[in-house]
């Protein structure tokens, strides 16, 4: 069986850079590959975020480039514990002429960080968001609680806000956001990733005694990232970026028995990278969490061809649309 794989290099600007605990992110680099297997073609991207424990822009670059030098490669993705989003990529690219959308999903706006959140969650409101998630750790504990209770004023009662530390909390803020939080449950989704990877005892230590569900992220990646994917291993939400979990057809069987617990997330990747993402959604028919996609507009070019908003509809994702970002890159 005949595979023959090309690719193309993109850098996309954020309109406005990414503020998160980390610093801010103004380019998203990554590529978007194309897959011809005998008759059938499929499209994968690899966007890979070196800060979660994926492989760098060169090392993937690297990789690419000997395989489309291989007329005839037979990739095993499994084996690719070192380029996890090479590994994913390729194993959609693989599987997507066959995979077909099927649901719709709930979108949970992206508020920016700091008081510029309250500026922006009226407009995501009047668009019919009912989720909200806000990046906290950038600015003091005191000036991000003020900004809390005045997005809570603003907020519809039924709403939820998920806030994502990024791993860039101290212990002591840590307790000081559970002690806040905990008076105001009924609009809290999740408080994501408050301590850095590695912590994650210390999390269900000092979180003992509150009722705030504590959300890991950054800690899902890397190898030792499995064990928190493990049935029973973390009672809270586990915010997956496929785009980074290595081989598909193995992280599907990862997530089956915590389906439940798995809310989808971006990772700033295009229309096709969004595609495969909810292609693996699709087979997962237990996982019912507002998914964090809301990054449609956060470049000015034709990469995300889909209007932004709160839902992400079966007929948004039409299959043509990979091929004609393809064509793009062939006019360049």
């Amino acid at each position: 069986m005949d595979n023959h794989l090309s690719f193309h290099r993109y850098r996309r600007p954020f309109i406005r850079p990414l503020v998160t605990s980390r610093g801010e992110w103004a380019l998203r680099e990554g590529f978007i590959i194309r897959v011809e297997r005998d008759s059938n073609v499929g499209y994968g991207e690899v966007a890979p975020i070196p800060d979660f424990g994926t492989e760098t822009i060169e090392a993937a670059e690297t990789y690419l480039k000997g395989l489309a030098g291989n007329d005839e490669f037979q990739e095993n993705t499994v084996d690719l514990d070192e380029l996890p989003c090479c590994a994913f990529a390729l194993s959609m690219a693989q599987a997507s002429s066959q995979l077909v959308a099927k649901r719709d999903y709930a979108v949970a706006a992206l508020l920016p960080a700091g008081g510029a959140a309250l500026d922006h969650v009226k407009s995501k409101m009047e668009q019919g968001y009912t989720t909200f998630k806000w990046k906290i750790g950038v600015n003091s504990v005191a000036e991000e609680q003020a900004v809390f209770l005045g997005l809570l004023k603003q907020l519809p009662s039924e709403s939820k806000l998920r806030l994502d530390a990024n791993g860039g909390l101290s212990v002591e803020a840590f307790e000081t956001w559970l002690k806040i939080l905990q008076e105001y449950l009924p609009q809290v989704d999740y408080l994501e990733q408050p301590l850095p990877v590695g912590k994650e005892v210390w999390m269900e230590e000092i979180a003992k005694g509150f009722q705030v569900p504590i959300a890991l992220d950054e800690s899902l990646n890397g190898l030792e990232g499995k064990r928190w994917m493990q049935a029973g291993a973390w009672s809270g939400p586990l915010v997956v970026k496929p785009a980074l979990m290595g081989d598909s057809k193995m992280l599907i069987e990862r997530l089956r028995p915590i389906a439940h617990q798995v809310v989808f997330s971006s990772v700033f990747e295009s229309l096709i990278g969004l595609e495969n993402a909810l292609c693996l959604a699709d087979q997962l028919p237990e996982l019912n969490q507002v998914i964090g996609f809301d990054t449609l507009n956060a470049f000015a070019d034709d990469l995300m061809p889909l209007e932004t908003g709160p839902l992400i509809s079966v007929s948004d994702r039409i299959r043509h649309k990979s091929s004609g970002i393809w064509e793009q890159f062939l006019r360049c």
